[in-house]
Formats: structure tokens, C-alpha cells, sequence
């Protein structure tokens, strides 16, 4: 006797699913670097070709070392865009990542609707392999935009939001909250596509023995750049 189809929703169309389940279905993925976070996403990782929404409690506790390990394995030397990062990026603590090889695009545009603009046209043509964008307010129309976008490209796109932005309604179709913790992060899985999660989830990004030491070359990211560092980044000034 042939199983129902039922079963297997993903089967009749890929953006079907069971709601007690998580989603399953064939669209690229990569793994966070993190398994306890790994287990609880669809295809157990950052969905690629897709809006996926960080609303960190204040930024700068963490949310880009909890990327670190997926931009370090995209895999391909395409650029990394950071479009409108609240500081100035760390160019010597990203070589220290093992990233530093990677030509890194520091966007900055200087209007809300510009810092759209700029993510649009960079997933339209599919020219870098990660997209961190920083919004302060988006409207859902624009949010279906870069959503839409995205689904055109094979490129990691995460907008960081206000916390605020967590009781908003968002096209994207993975939404975390994060929360900072004396070893890193707790992140609240606000939509997936799956049942509902409201368990946090503890993510170690400072090993306890080297607590300090970590915590010291994290906050070298807030740090101004020299005028000799800031020479060897793209910039742009979007008008």
C-alpha cells in the first residue's frame, strides 16, 4: 500500500510541509558551525537564496561571530557585502578569521531607502556570496522584495533588525532573536518553517578557559579603522 502524500508534503511541492515537522525540502543550506542551533533549522543550517532576520537585543554581542563559520565555508571567492554595519569592520580581525583573502565590500548608503536599494541590486545579480544588510525600519513590502531577490541568487542574506522588529510581520521565512550570555549567545527562533520554538538555544562562541582573551578581540570590532587600514577596503558612498 502506497504511503499518502500526505506524509511527505514536500513531495507534492517544495514549499509544503508538516507543521509538526521541520520543513525538508531541496534548497541549499550551510551549517552554522553550531549543532544545537544546526538541529533545530530546516536542512539543519543558513538557508541560501533566502531572508533569514538576526534581531540582536543591541548590536555587537556576538551576531557576526555567530556567522563566522558559515561566510568561512560559503566555499566560492565572491565578496562579502556589508551594507550599513552600525561600526566601522575590523579589517585586521577578519584576516584573523581566515577572511581576510576574501574581498569584503563595506556599503554605505545614506538613506533607509538606499540600503535597500544597494542589497536589491547586489542579490539581482548575484555578485556576492554573503549579504549582511542592517535595517532599522523595514516595510513589509521591502522585506518581500529582498526576499523575492534572494530566491535569484545562491547568496547567504541576513538583515539584522532592531529587537523591536521581532512583533513585526516579515516575509522572511527564518527569524531569531538574540540575547547575549557570559559564553556567547541565546537565540529565540521567532519563525521557521517547522512547529513553533520558544526554547532558547545556547550558542558558545567564548570557551570558558579563554573567556577574556576572546572577549577582548571582540571588541576590537567596534574599534576605529586607520586611514592605512580603511585604504585597503572597498568603499562606497551610495547617493
Amino acid at each position: 500500500m502506497q504511503a499518502s502524500p500526505l506524509l511527505h508534503p514536500e513531495r507534492i511541492h517544495p514549499a509544503l510541509w508538516r507543521g509538526s515537522q521541520l520543513a525538508r525540502s531541496q534548497q541549499a543550506t550551510i551549517s552554522t558551525g553550531f549543532a544545537m542551533l544546526d538541529q533545530e533549522l530546516p536542512n539543519q543550517g543558513w538557508p541560501l537564496g533566502s531572508l533569514i532576520e538576526l534581531m540582536p537585543s543591541q548590536p555587537g554581542i556576538g551576531e557576526i561571530l555567530l556567522l563566522r563559520p558559515a561566510l568561512a565555508n560559503l566555499g566560492d571567492q565572491r565578496s562579502i557585502a556589508l551594507v550599513r554595519p552600525p561600526y566601522p569592520p575590523h579589517f585586521h580581525c577578519w584576516i584573523n578569521w581566515q577572511l581576510g583573502k576574501r574581498r569584503l565590500l563595506w556599503i554605505r548608503p545614506r538613506t533607509p531607502g538606499d540600503t535597500l536599494w544597494a542589497a536589491e541590486q547586489i542579490l539581482r545579480h548575484n555578485a556576492c556570496s554573503a549579504l549582511l544588510c542592517w535595517s532599522d525600519s523595514t516595510r513589509p513590502g521591502a522585506l518581500r522584495r529582498l526576499h523575492l531577490a534572494a530566491q535569484q541568487s545562491n547568496t547567504l542574506l541576513v538583515l539584522l533588525r532592531p529587537p523591536a522588529a521581532a512583533q513585526q510581520a516579515s516575509a522572511a521565512p527564518l527569524r531569531l532573536s538574540l540575547m547575549p550570555t557570559l559564553s556567547g549567545l541565546k537565540a529565540v527562533i521567532i519563525k521557521r518553517r517547522g512547529p513553533s520554538s520558544s526554547l532558547p538555544i545556547p550558542i558558545t562562541l567564548y570557551p570558558t578557559r579563554s573567556l577574556t582573551a576572546t572577549a577582548i578581540a571582540h571588541a576590537t570590532l567596534d574599534q576605529p579603522l586607520s586611514a592605512h587600514v580603511q585604504s585597503q577596503w572597498v568603499l562606497s558612498d551610495a547617493t
